[in-house]
Parts: structure tokens; sequence; C-alpha cells
């Protein structure tokens, strides 16, 4: 059993409170003299004498109902029930030939297995023989989400297989019940124009296969290059920031990125009016945005941004390892490398896309036949109700016991 809200256990510790209201009420009064006292000392007495017992049931209830309160409260989750429930493994395949030449062992190890194989299609088709593709030239993804949700079950573990290129992005996230691995092949049959940067002594940088690569004419094997660079020579750079810690974590994270791909950086710290930047990271307020240019946002300059333009990225954070996941989890550079591949076209022209961004088309959701908690939480509820039933009855018959005497 797991807890959403695990530290409203801290409110256990209200059991305090029924205890301490039960000594108070016992505490010893004034006593006075009256004229049928004799008659009803011994009783007195014997009631006052410590504790009395004839109230601990109704301190045991209401300890109970704190204690039940607190546990609702912190959104209980069964799984016991989860377990091997459904420990199959399931295999969508776009149909696609090239695709399922590229992944035909795994295919028929997985039909030989007898798990199940199904096309990503309209009809969502299982499939008993490869040979049955039709070829719909990535379409599949079209109705993803659509089999996801018809085949999938839960504790199921799903194996989607496509064809890497922009039209993945062309549709909205997929959800995913459970866990589910991503596997993915390019059509190497297909010849892609790839635009790059000339970064000088016959140096280029482009992406090949979902990844940024520095090359120079000399070694060979190059892929088709567009006839025209989308930038020539250095790269001019300002770093406008007040915060030295933030200004230090970006020079950083701009030298990583600069030397892996060998890129000729040209960092000002201060603007220098007479050079036109390709690239101003800040975090104050920009007056006008040039369009050529790509700026990165963070911080106060973030929040004076009033539109949203294709240029600019905007970090809600400083980038600090205080206040930054991405700069505590080491993922700047990358991020960096991103924005910038983004801005100069660098993966628009060849449809390849990286795994970092294949991965942010899908998103694991709750498997909702998984989720015991909303079985649960009216079982406590009742259970409280029945508790408070009782423990007003308790009070109320305790209350009738002492006008009585």
């Amino acid at each position: 059993m797991t807890f959403l809200q695990p530290f409203m256990f801290w409110g256990a510790l209200a059991i305090v409170i029924p205890v301490f209201i039960h000594f108070w009420h016992q505490k010893k009064g004034k006593e006075l003299d009256w004229a049928a006292m004799q008659w009803l000392i011994d009783k007195s007495q014997q009631q006052s004498r410590g504790f009395r017992l004839d109230n601990l049931p109704l301190l045991i209830v209401r300890c109970l109902l704190v204690l039940l309160l607190v546990f609702l409260m912190t959104q209980p989750v069964l799984e016991w029930f989860k377990k091997a429930e459904h420990s199959e493994r399931i295999h969508l395949v776009d149909p696609s030939v090239y695709l399922s030449d590229h992944y035909r062992f795994e295919l028929e190890e997985a039909l030989k297995n007898g798990e199940k194989v199904y096309w990503i299609n309209d009809s969502r088709e299982e499939i008993k023989d490869l040979s049955s593709v039709n070829n719909q030239q990535n379409s599949g993804v079209r109705y993803l989400q659509d089999v996801v949700n018809k085949v999938g079950k839960p504790g199921a573990t799903l194996d989607i297989y496509l064809l890497n290129n922009q039209k993945i992005f062309d549709q909205p996230k997929i959800y995913i019940p459970g866990d589910y691995t991503i596997h993915t092949a390019i059509d190497s049959s297909q010849s892609y124009i790839h635009n790059y940067l000339d970064l000088g002594n016959d140096r280029k940088l482009f992406v090949d296969n979902g990844k940024l690569h520095t090359s120079d004419a000399k070694s060979g094997n190059l892929p088709k290059l567009a006839s025209y660079p989308a930038h020539s020579g250095e790269l001019k750079i300002l770093i406008d920031y007040k915060d030295k810690a933030e200004r230090q974590t970006v020079q950083a994270a701009l030298g990583a990125l600069g030397a892996v791909y060998s890129l000729p950086f040209k960092i000002d710290e201060v603007a220098d009016a007479r050079k036109k930047y390709d690239w101003i990271l800040t975090d104050q307020k920009i007056e006008k945005i040039i369009p050529d240019a790509l700026y990165v946002l963070s911080g106060k300059g973030a929040r004076c941004l009033s539109v949203d333009l294709p240029n600019v990225a905007v970090l809600a954070d400083s980038l600090r390892i205080q206040t930054s996941e991405m700069v505590n989890s080491g993922q700047l550079p990358e991020y960096l490398g991103e924005l910038l591949t983004k801005h100069f076209g660098l993966g628009d022209s060849n449809g390849i896309l990286s795994n970092q961004q294949i991965n942010s088309f899908f998103v694991r959701a709750k498997p909702l036949d998984g989720n015991v908690e909303g079985n649960l939480r009216p079982w406590f509820l009742i259970n409280f109700l029945i508790l408070l039933i009782l423990e007003r009855w308790m009070a109320l018959k305790k209350t009738i016991q002492k006008s009585y005497v």
C-alpha cells in the first residue's frame, strides 16, 4: 500500500486532543456540602478516583476517529490487486514494410511466444503473419491512441514500433497506461536533405539519425547537405545576467556545448550596439526582439515578455542550481543544443527526431483499472461515519447518565 499524501501522517499527533479533553473533564472539582451529601459521598468518590474506566471506550473511539481521518487525508492506494493481473507483452507495429523488415526477428519471436501483435491502423488488426503489412506510409500514427485504448490491458507492457520522422509531431501526445518501450527505425531508402551550419575550416554541423554531428568534407560519408548553410562562421552570443552565479552557469553550459561540437562561439558579457548577435541569453527585459536572433529569457526577463514568439525560449526559473531542475540535473547544455538545432532548422528538412523529442511525444498515464484508491476511500468514509455515530451515541448516553446520578 502506498500513500499519495504521506506528509499528512503528521496529523496523527492530533490524537492527543481527545486524550487531553478526557483528562481535563475528570479533574476533581470543589466539594460543596448539602443536606443529602452523606448518601452520595461513596458514589462520587468511587467515580472520581483515578482514571474513569467507564470513559475508556469513548476515548478509544475518539482516538480511532482522529486516526481514520488522518488515514483518509493521506489518500492510500492499495496495489495488492494489481500484481500479475496481466503480465503479457503487446506489440503495436506501424504498417510499414521497412519497419516490419527492420524488426522482423523481434516480431517473429513475439509471434512464436504467443504474444499479441497488432498493426496500428483503423481496424486494429491482429498480426498472424508479417506478410500482411499494407505499407500505409506511417499513416498508422493517427490511430495509435485509439489502438492503445482498445488493446491495452492493466499491467501489460506495450512495445511500440514506429518510423522515425517528423510526421510523429503532427499528432497530439499519446497517453499510455503502464510500462512501454518505443522502438524506432529510420528508412534509409529515403534521401533527405540536411540543413547545416558552416563552422569554417570545412567543418559542418548537421543532424543525422536524430543526433548532432560535426564533420568536415575530407571525412567522407556525409549525408546529402543543402546547397547553402543556414549560418556561416562564428556564432555571436550575448550573455547578459545580473546574477553572477547564473551568468557562470550559462557560460559553463555553452562551454560544454561548444567543446563537444567544436562550435565557434564568440561570447560578450556586455552588449555592443554595433554587433548583430545570433544568440542572446538574459534575465533582463528585452525592449526589441530581433527576428533572426535566438533568445533565452529566464527569471524576471521571462515574466516581462507578453507575447509568444518562435525565436524566444522562456524559462520561468532562474538558471541556477538552487532554482532550476534543468541545471541541477546537468541537462542545460543538451537543452541549449536542442534550441540551436530548432532555431536554424537543422532537424526540419530531414524529418529525423532525437530520442528526447520522441520520448516527449509519449506520456505515461496511471491505469484506471489499477487504481484501487477510488474503491477504498468510500469504505474508509463509511467506517468513519459509523465511528462518528457511535461516538455521539456514547457521549450522549454518558451525559444522560450523569444528569440522573
